[in-house]
């Protein structure tokens, strides 16, 4: 009677092990399916205009104009953001001061990044190695951090700036 008793219990522990492990499971799922499902914001950079000198750099205000794809209003708390020029990142910043991003709407941002000397300096050299040609090729790099419900997306955009008048 003892073992049969023990072979219940025992086999009522590993049921009720299993069920927690399948509600926690399904809990899970669930929290996912509520995750919202966000398109990826596109960010142009519109014009860049140069600041006055502070000592030794130099700041550049860039005009960006983000476009939301969403049915819904997007508030960043914060943006990082890189620019290069043929795969040198030269320019760099942050900025928390940012306007909430409206739904199905493209929302202008001026931003200021300073300049990285060092890779600044490459790609001088790069240009004296190889010269300069009639397009410089540029990316445009950011990570924007939403609320703390939303995940951070990083954006992406390249091209080429002409250099002479074709």
């Amino acid at each position: 009677m003892m073992d049969s008793n023990k072979m219940i219990n025992s086999a009522l522990r590993s049921y009720l092990r299993l069920s927690c492990l399948a509600l926690f499971a399904v809990v899970l799922a669930g929290c996912a399916a509520l995750q919202p499902r966000l398109e990826q914001p596109e960010v142009k950079v519109a014009g860049l205009r140069l600041l006055p000198a502070q000592g030794f750099t130099q700041p550049i205000e860039v005009s960006l104009l983000i476009a939301n794809p969403n049915d819904r209003d997007l508030s960043l708390r914060g943006i990082a953001y890189t620019i290069g020029i043929e795969n040198y990142d030269v320019l760099s910043g942050v900025s928390n001061d940012l306007p909430l991003l409206k739904a199905y709407q493209e929302t202008p941002l001026k931003v200021v990044v300073t300049a990285n000397v060092l890779q600044l300096v490459r790609l001088l050299e790069h240009f004296g190695r190889t010269g300069l040609r009639e397009d410089v090729n540029y990316n445009f790099k950011a990570r924007l951090d939403f609320s703390a419900w939303l995940p951070a997306l990083n954006v992406e955009e390249k091209g080429s700036i002409p250099l002479a008048n074709k």
